[in-house]
């Protein structure tokens, strides 16, 4: 958000005028939520911050506007403070409590805060660092206490106790009914478990440079984004129009998941698709997906120059393909490793590439591997999958998802796709977008080869590699929850999503 600020000057916004915009939006955010307000008790909580700058531009219009609001000062400000006198002279009334030396009076104000008909939470915003301390701990705690059942409760932007941009949240934290997001989305507002104690969202127009709308720190996927990013279906084309894709997997454990991620390939459109696997497992797959054509890996000893001939029987056949994915059920076996190595981690020109599951096993295992691999290429890591190829925890990525992903997709020079609830997809230049979508009864086993599927099926109609991970991922979370408003939280096989595909597909190209 600062950085957006910074930039938004020098296009000729200040600071001060965003600040300006942010305070009026909130109080009329506040006046349309509450209706009348003449006569309703409105108490601010205000910190030190531009947060607490925006509560005061807020509360000095809703008392304008005829409320009775009282701000209570909670932390000391800048002294003269211009937004505070602003404040009062359109009529606050002022309780301060931040000459306190070790803890704040709650029970001074804990009457005004039970007979308020509205609480503004102006105390902490974005970049707050976690824990919260005291005297502030102390008073959070208090206040979470109290009955607060007629009063509706607003933060502004970040709820107090919540870090903006992780999902940590402080056992002292402020649980509101909405919270203002001003200009955009924040990790916080998403991901869980901090979305939990947002309450509703509603994001506010501040007034940002049209230069800046699509540069936000996180961008949620809607219906009608994705639904322009659908690629065309043009009357007079055929299967040759819509692309050809390749799969490079399966093996004896895993003979299921390329069938299941080329089947989502074909339903998202994909002309043709073919299965490279194996000799020995070509006649079982082909009684499986009879739609798919397949390339037979001769089998032999798994030597050096038989696996190189493996490789290049696949890279041989790849002239006409538009994308090649690799990994679904493939397995970590010496060859396995080695066809992938031969393949991507080569001088080969290869087409549009994603790699997915064991792909990525084996790709986490070779040193200084995303300097070999093609430019732009799409990973899809579950999160211990991410842990392998990062080197973090799982804790420490489930911690801070958008700038774990932010920062590796740079790194790497990919398009990361880091699974999970509201899926992350990052890419080199540190855009991310969010899906919107957390599901459990995505946790069954083949959903992410669906999901692998999906993608390559739009990457193979020549939308970009963003554009067909936001594709997949979206089509993919609304197929879930479409299901689960039918059967619940769980029960739900790979093969179902497949089933639902066309006809998310479908509704969405009826919005276009």
């Amino acid at each position: 958000m600062r950085d957006l600020e910074d930039r938004s000057e020098t296009l000729g916004i200040s600071k001060d005028l965003l600040m300006d915009n942010a305070g009026f939006s909130v109080a009329d955010a506040v006046a349309k939520f509450v209706g009348p307000l003449t006569g309703l008790k409105i108490v601010s909580l205000i910190g030190s911050g531009n947060n607490g700058s925006d509560g005061l531009i807020a509360s000095g219009h809703l008392a304008k506007w005829g409320a009775s609001v009282t701000v209570i000062m909670l932390k000391r400000r800048p002294d003269p403070d211009a937004r505070l006198q602003e404040a009062i002279d359109r009529g606050i009334s002022l309780v301060d409590l931040s000459d306190t030396k070790g803890k704040i009076s709650f029970s001074s104000v804990e009457s005004l805060l039970r007979n308020a008909h509205v609480i503004l939470d102006g105390i902490l915003g974005i970049g707050t660092d976690l824990p919260v301390r005291d005297p502030l701990k102390t008073f959070l705690y208090d206040f979470q206490s109290i009955n607060l059942e007629k009063a509706n409760v607003f933060a502004i932007d970040v709820p107090s106790g919540v870090s903006s941009d992780t999902s940590k949240v402080s056992p002292y934290s402020i649980r509101p009914d909405v919270t203002f997001a001003l200009g955009f989305l924040k990790p916080c507002h998403v991901f869980q478990p901090a979305s939990e104690f947002c309450g509703d969202i509603s994001v506010l127009e501040i007034g940002l440079p049209k230069e800046l709308q699509n540069e936000r720190e996180v961008s949620l996927l809607f219906d009608g984004d994705i639904a322009a990013k659908l690629p065309g279906r043009d009357i007079s084309a055929h299967k040759g129009t819509f692309g050809k894709g390749m799969i490079v997997g399966g093996s004896d454990k895993y003979i299921g998941a390329p069938i299941l991620a080329a089947s989502a390939a074909l339903k998202a459109g994909l002309g043709l698709i073919t299965i490279a696997t194996y000799d020995s497992l070509v006649n079982t797959m082909a009684g499986m997906l009879t739609e798919a054509t397949f390339l037979r890996l001769e089998e032999g000893i798994a030597n050096t120059n038989f696996i190189s001939n493996m490789a290049r029987q696949i890279y041989d056949e790849l002239e006409e393909y538009k994308v090649l994915l690799i990994g679904c059920g493939l397995g970590t076996s010496r060859t396995s490793s080695k066809i992938l190595e031969n393949l991507i981690l080569s001088d080969l020109k290869l087409p549009q590439l994603v790699l997915d599951a064991d792909g990525l096993n084996i790709l986490s295992k070779v040193s200084n591997w995303w300097e070999n691999i093609p430019a732009n290429s799409i990973l899809t890591p579950h999160p211990r999958e991410m842990s392998r190829l990062s080197r973090l925890s799982v804790e420490e990525i489930q911690s801070d998802r958008v700038n774990v992903a932010k920062k590796f997709a740079k790194e790497w020079g990919v398009i990361l796709v880091l699974k999970g609830a509201n899926t992350v997809i990052a890419d080199p230049n540190g855009f991310v977008i969010i899906s919107p979508y957390a599901n459990p009864i995505l946790s069954s086993a083949g959903t992410g080869d669906v999901l692998a599927g999906l993608i390559t099926g739009f990457l193979g109609q020549s939308c970009s590699p963003v554009e067909a991970a936001c594709l997949g991922v979206y089509i993919h979370g609304k197929a879930a929850e479409t299901i689960s408003s039918r059967i619940g939280s769980s029960g739900l096989l790979a093969g179902d999503l497949i089933e639902e595909l066309p006809y998310i597909i479908k509704n969405l190209r009826d919005q276009s």
